[in-house]
């Protein structure tokens, strides 16, 4: 009779010492994970930019971005593209630049080409979207866009000195957040430096 304690007794070894392997095995893929997670190189993250409305509230630029329509042989473009890339590179503001021309600038080297999905379409579907409410298509043109609805504001069309910019972007913003038609907004200032269609 005690040779059967001792057969049982021999089998069960071989199972808690696999048991045992195992579980060292589990700690060393977890101390593998932890230090990989603890050198990996964390995800670039915009910064949280807040922005004060005439009104009052802040917002956040991220739900915010700019759509610029340029050319790279338009004076005016050379002249703005500039200045608008330092406003919204320092507010963390997303441009996205369409050519009108093919090309870019120094400021935007390397633009969108605005792109037409239905061949009968007399224009490229992004110059329709932005445009088709009777803008004259001309460069600059820049619109503010809310990222979440893409509802777009005409922002500026020429060139236009920041600081009206800016309190152009906060006052199209106010607008979105309060659910402000585009067409019952006052018209676009005035600006005789941009280059027409």
């Amino acid at each position: 009779m005690k040779i059967k304690p001792l057969i049982a007794m021999l089998w069960l070894v071989p199972m808690l010492a696999s048991a045992s392997i195992r579980d060292e095995l589990a700690a060393i893929d977890a101390a593998k994970v932890t230090a990989a997670q603890q050198t990996a190189p964390a995800a670039p993250s915009r910064p949280v930019s807040m922005m004060a409305l005439p009104d009052g509230r802040q917002v956040n630029m991220k739900d915010y971005a700019v759509v610029l329509f340029m050319q790279s042989h338009c004076q005016y473009s050379a002249k703005f593209d500039p200045d608008i890339k330092r406003w919204a590179d320092s507010h963390s503001i997303r441009v996205y630049p369409y050519t009108l021309d093919g090309g870019g600038d120094s400021s935007f080297p390397v633009p969108m080409i605005p792109r037409k999905t239905d061949p009968a379409s007399p224009l490229a579907d992004e110059i329709m979207t932005f445009f088709g409410n009777g803008l004259p298509i001309a460069t600059p043109t820049a619109f503010m866009v809310n990222v979440h609805t893409l509802r777009a504001y005409p922002l500026t069309q020429g060139v236009m000195d920041i600081g009206t910019l800016e309190n152009r972007y906060a006052s199209l913003i106010q607008a979105d957040r309060d659910q402000i038609d585009p067409q019952h907004l006052p018209p676009l200032p005035a600006s005789a430096q941009l280059t027409p269609q």
